[in-house]
């Protein structure tokens, strides 16, 4: 009985102390729990802020000589999407910071997918601290969104997702998993809205034309040589009319 008795107790101890180090190496729960974001409330809208930059010119400091710059039109035809920010301050939580993100879908009028133009390991647009967050999305770069050139009189739909929580690496290794893209990858961690009613934008079916430098009438050849001839014709009579009056 009492190698038994031992037995137990080495049993429990050994229980005990298996415990102690699970709950060493366990990250402290935080009484303060991620909470859900409401759908959020946007507008968007078109906003032309291209202008025509105007002639200049300049001066030479060392020669004098002037140079002519000549003036050009700058294209600047934005969508912009205003969102309603809701009340959040960030907080830390396990030694991750908890943020308020956002997220935005779009797609052609003529579309049937939507296109998610955000994700973790690329970029979470944050919330302002302002009472609205401004995304502004370029219409005539040839990059994201609008890949396929949205071309005037084009209409675009927009949804919008409200997201608190933290982006980070995880550990992902695998045998199959070679890039560290793979092995590391980014996520988000933490509470989504559901996607925000759609709101649609048109963009105008025209836009201001470039600048463009003042129009120099040019005559043909057929009609400057008769009209050299008239005036040359004119000349001769008047001198010789006065060659007459001199002699008279």
């Amino acid at each position: 009985m009492g190698s038994i008795g031992k037995g137990l107790a080495i049993g429990l101890i050994l229980v005990m102390a298996i415990s102690s180090v699970e709950l060493m190496m366990a990250k402290p729960v935080c009484a303060q729990s991620v909470p859900t974001p409401s759908v959020p409330q946007f507008t968007v809208k078109f906003v032309d802020s291209s202008y025509d930059a105007p002639t200049t010119t300049s001066t030479n400091q060392y020669n004098g000589q002037t140079t002519t710059n000549p003036g050009y039109h700058v294209e600047n035809r934005t969508i912009q999407i205003t969102i309603k920010n809701q009340p959040f301050t960030s907080y830390i939580q396990n030694g991750e910071n908890i943020s308020f993100y956002y997220n935005v879908k779009e797609k052609g009028q003529y579309a049937t997918n939507w296109t998610t133009l955000y994700s973790p390991g690329y970029y979470f647009p944050t919330e302002s601290n302002t009472g609205y967050t401004t995304l502004v999305y370029l219409i005539d770069a040839n990059e994201p969104p609008f890949w396929d050139n949205l071309v005037n009189g084009g209409t675009v739909d927009f949804q919008v997702q409200a997201m608190i929580g933290s982006v980070h690496r995880i550990s992902n290794i695998t045998a199959g998993n070679e890039l560290p893209w793979e092995m590391f990858p980014w996520i988000f961690d933490g509470q989504t809205s559901d996607w925000s009613p759609t709101q649609t934008v048109t963009v105008p079916s025209s836009s201001p034309s470039p600048s463009q430098p003042p129009t120099v009438t040019e005559f043909p050849v057929l009609v400057i040589v008769p009209l050299l001839l008239s005036v040359f014709s004119v000349a001769m009579i008047v001198r010789r009319r006065k060659q007459v009056k001199k002699f008279n």
